[in-house]
Parts: structure tokens; C-alpha cells; sequence
């Protein structure tokens, strides 16, 4: 059976099938209850920091792992060995605490679920008050829209039936939320898919209008922090130097 290994473009250009994965690029920011600043996802490598979040000594940043991000160098670029093609972004959501035993209750809100899962109530006030733009060539603005367009389509479908909050001492509900459903099918795809060409730099940028999340509770954890991570839907050339 005859296998194409190499297209060639009008303008000259040869693209290798094989060397395209659906392995998606992903990265994270750290959203926090007081006033926020822009932060940029893509915007660094691991290694780097990772924007809005806070170091577990409780100064500076938390320094990105393989878990915030699979950029390469210093982020905010795309590798001049690699190329993208955005059918879609997906963002989920999940709650970075110091301790799941930390007292939510104590004057604050109440149905608080424990970390990592994040409260319902918590969710749609991320989804309210931000807006994410992708920005490619550093001054293009190709999508602009709510927190909430773009769903996650992944996480753990909850069945709560009496559950009860550890931080609570078990004696309060707990209503848990998610940016959007958790099945494969529940993910949003662009009318038109967008290209990041090798050594373009783009970043998907949260922005807050209102300078903060109106109402984020996190109860008494000054370090808490809803983490969200984008994922870039389509297909991407791996590195092939």
C-alpha cells in the first residue's frame, strides 16, 4: 500500500505527515482572590514561573514543572522546530491549597468542597469575570471571549449524594463545579483553525476587567489558588531537530 511521506505546497513549502502528533501543548496560570494583573499562558518554560502563583515558602513564584507546562526555553516563542494548527483550546480548573484541612467555614462560605476540587460557586465567578484572548504575532487577536467558551471536556463526573467537606469537620454539603462537562464531546472547536508558525510567539492571555474575581473565596488559606490549564486542541509538529 503506497504511504504518503511528504506534501509540497504551491509556495514551495514540503510538509512530512509523520512528523505531526496530536500531543497538545499545555500550560498553566495561578488565579488568586485579591487584585490581579494580566497573566499569559505559554508565557514561560519549565523552569520558569508560573504566572499569579505563589512558592510554598509563601514568597515569589512556584517554579513550573512538567505538570504547568511542555514548553521548551523561555515561553511566550513557539520553537523554531515546531509548528502548531489551534482547532481548539480547553481550560480546566482545579483549587491549590496549602491543606485540605484548612477551615472554610470559619465566617466564610459555606458548601466549600475540599481541594483540588473546586467550589461551584468559585467556578462561576472565574467564568464571570474573565476574559481570555489568543494572541498570535504578538499583536494579533484572534479570539477574545469569556472563561466559560472554552470548556474544559475533562475531569471526574461527580456523584455527590450526602457527601461532606473534611474542612468542615464533615458536618457541612459541599457544591462542586467545573468549567463545563468532562465528557469528549463537550469541547468547543474554532470556526476556522488558527496557525502559529515556527518562531512566532504567541500566549493565551486571562485578563480580569474588573482588576479581581468578584467574591473568590478561599476561606482562611492566603496561598490558595484556582489553577488553570489551557490545552491547545489540534495537531502540532514534534521537533524534529
Amino acid at each position: 500500500m503506497a504511504q504518503i511521506t511528504k506534501i509540497r505546497y504551491a509556495d514551495g513549502r514540503v510538509v512530512r505527515p509523520g512528523d505531526w502528533t496530536s500531543t497538545p501543548l499545555y500550560s498553566a496560570v495561578d488565579i488568586n482572590s485579591g487584585a490581579l494583573q494580566n497573566l499569559l499562558a505559554f508565557s514561560y518554560g519549565e523552569g520558569g514561573d508560573v504566572p499569579g502563583s505563589i512558592a510554598a515558602s509563601g514568597t515569589g513564584q512556584r517554579v513550573a514543572t512538567k505538570l504547568d507546562t511542555n514548553m521548551k526555553g523561555q515561553g511566550s516563542v513557539l520553537a523554531e522546530n515546531e509548528s502548531l494548527l489551534i482547532y481548539g483550546l480547553s481550560i480546566e480548573l482545579y483549587q491549590r491549597s496549602a491543606a485540605s484541612t484548612v477551615d472554610f467555614f470559619a465566617g466564610t462560605e459555606a458548601l466549600m468542597p475540599d481541594p483540588p476540587v473546586v467550589a461551584g460557586t468559585n467556578v462561576l465567578r472565574v467564568q464571570r469575570d474573565t476574559l481570555v484572548s489568543l494572541n498570535i504575532a504578538s499583536t494579533k487577536e484572534y479570539l477574545k471571549v469569556p472563561l466559560g467558551f472554552l470548556p474544559a471536556a475533562r475531569g471526574v463526573r461527580h456523584v455527590l449524594g450526602s457527601s461532606r467537606s473534611q474542612g468542615s469537620g464533615y458536618s457541612e454539603g459541599v457544591f462542586i463545579g467545573q468549567n463545563g462537562g468532562v465528557s469528549e464531546h463537550d469541547h468547543r472547536l474554532l470556526a476556522t483553525p488558527q496557525e502559529v508558525g515556527a518562531g512566532e510567539a504567541f500566549n493565551l492571555q486571562f485578563a480580569f476587567p474588573f482588576g479581581s474575581i468578584a467574591g473568590l473565596e478561599f476561606g482562611d488559606d492566603s496561598t490558595a489558588r484556582i489553577t488553570a490549564r489551557v490545552y491547545q486542541r489540534g495537531i502540532r509538529r514534534r521537533p524534529v531537530a
